[in-house]
């Protein structure tokens, strides 16, 4: 609902109805709108927890390339249900969150998760070509971060390009090399 309508959109009782309980069964479990919005907020980490576990599951076998696959992945996911509700309800929370700091406080534990995940990414890529430089590591998941919450944004709006894992893969490796190109 949060998705569909945006925060105007999601009430106790609209949610009661949409799922079929009776009337002020949603206030019982979260007495305000608050509580009903960092309810949402906490399944959404908890969902984002479980995807991540999955994706990266075989992570440390896979190497570099495997860990490319999988966030090229997660990220051609995001355009599917129920990944795209998600998402939307998602940056709908961000989005009110500067209004209210704890709505948003699991997804800091997300955050830092997907910033391993980069880390480690270009780790993979720079260990391919030498010594591993620590603040070009900094420097190329900041960048890739940046681009892949763009593209979050984007696939959230509808955005179709790029339309293939394959090419978000071409584009993660291009963000990261060429931050490490105008490092040099």
């Amino acid at each position: 609902m949060l998705a569909e309508h945006g925060s105007h959109g999601l009430s106790h009782l609209k949610l009661d109805r949409r799922a079929g309980v009776p009337d002020g069964t949603t206030s019982f479990y979260y007495r305000t709108r608050s509580a009903l919005l960092r309810g949402v907020a906490d399944q959404l980490v908890r969902y984002d927890l479980e995807a991540f576990t999955e994706a990266f599951a075989e992570e440390t076998t896979r190497g570099g390339d495997g860990l490319m696959v999988a966030l090229a992945e997660l990220m051609v996911g995001i355009r599917e249900e129920p990944n795209l509700s998600r998402t939307r309800a998602r940056l709908e929370l961000t989005m009110m969150s500067k209004r209210d700091a704890d709505l948003v406080s699991g997804f800091h534990e997300v955050s830092e998760i997907y910033r391993s995940v980069a880390e480690r990414l270009v780790v993979a890529m720079q260990a391919a070509r030498g010594p591993v430089n620590q603040v070009l590591v900094s420097e190329q998941a900041s960048a890739l971060l940046t681009f892949l919450s763009g593209l979050v944004f984007g696939f959230a709006n509808g955005a179709t390009e790029p339309g293939s894992r394959e090419q978000v893969e071409r584009q993660i490796r291009a963000v990261i090399l060429g931050v490490a190109a105008a490092h040099s």
